[in-house]
């Protein structure tokens, strides 16, 4: 039969520890503020069994040094080779999570950026990242036509907009740092190299140049101007 793996994510607690329980079969992991309970064997009922048993041990303990459990925080994932399997749900034993509201396990496992689904095929990490890919592009070609409205109004030779500009640049420097999840001190010009993006004094550069010849395409030669 399948193996399974079975995380119950607790939070909170302020240290840091590994600990393997080997008669639960469980493995607690805590870092900072997060606490993950992780249970392994080949049926769910054993699984879940380890779970029911480490989260009233981990909550005795809170108790025991004054600490608060927040049981509306806990989540429980499965990991199974058969994604279409029954997905088990837990009774904790504690309010919110008991009898007929038990905690029900989520489709999908959001961690440290990741997205982790019930066969580990990463189809949903890889759906959701090419998602924001695409809304950033959008967002690109959404946001410069708006950013550069009527520029020509204030974007010319011998113009005193300076202030205007630096407006833009700032705008796109933001842009730059939240498509490359740069630091804020990282230099703006190679952020937009690496995001593709053109100077904010360029892009002027380039739309005046093209509105200045575009109407010409459409009249005739002898038409005055």
């Amino acid at each position: 039969m399948t193996r399974l793996i079975s995380g119950l994510f607790i939070t909170p607690v302020m240290k840091l520890f590994y600990i393997k329980a080997a008669p639960l079969n469980t493995t607690l992991l805590s870092f900072v503020d997060d606490r993950t309970i992780l249970a392994q064997s080949k049926h769910f009922d054993d699984n879940n069994v380890g779970l029911h048993m480490a989260y009233k041990i981990i909550y005795l303990l809170f108790v025991a040094f004054a600490l608060v459990l927040q049981h509306d925080k806990t989540e429980l994932f499965h990991f199974l080779r058969q994604c279409d399997a029954y997905n088990h749900s837990l009774n904790l034993g504690y309010a919110q999570h008991t009898g007929t509201t038990s905690l029900k396990p989520k489709t999908y496992w959001q961690y440290l950026g990741f997205y982790f689904d019930r066969g580990l095929t990463f189809y949903e990490h890889v759906r959701y990242y090419a998602t924001k890919a695409f809304t950033t592009v959008q967002a690109i070609l959404c946001v410069v036509p708006i950013a550069t409205y009527s520029y020509c109004l204030w974007y010319f030779n011998g113009a005193h907009n300076k202030g205007a500009i630096n407006q833009l640049k700032q705008m796109q420097c933001k842009a730059a740092l939240w498509i490359m999840g740069a630091f804020h001190t990282s230099p703006t010009g190679g952020l937009e190299a690496l995001a593709g993006l053109i100077p904010i004094h360029l892009m002027l550069k380039k739309l005046a140049i093209g509105a200045q010849w575009q109407p010409t395409r459409y009249l005739q030669n002898t038409y005055a101007m």
